[in-house]
């Protein structure tokens, strides 16, 4: 299975956890939540709300920050982007 990954848009919170949970709840041994700029923080919320409801069945592996460049030539602008690693402690690691 190759890497899942939920962008976290303007779509509500509730949305993304239910999102979020069906992945975990098929088997996805990771999920990579992604956000970029003013929805960075429903982001960890989504995140923190699906560890609390799973009673700690997940963890988070790696967490990255960074910025990139969207926009026109001559008018990008740089905006700052979250990637939390969801990993699902609920299924059994192969090794």
């Amino acid at each position: 299975m190759g890497e899942e990954v939920l962008l976290v848009g303007e779509k509500p919170e509730s949305a993304y956890t239910l999102e979020l949970m069906t992945m975990l709840g098929k088997g996805a041994p990771r999920v990579v939540v992604r956000a970029v700029g003013r929805n960075i923080s429903k982001a960890v919320y989504v995140t923190e709300g699906v560890r609390r409801l799973t009673g700690d069945k997940i963890a988070y592996g790696k967490i990255r920050i960074y910025s990139t460049e969207v926009g026109e030539v001559k008018e990008e602008k740089s905006v700052p982007v979250i990637e939390i690693e969801v990993v699902n402690l609920g299924v059994e690691r192969r090794a």
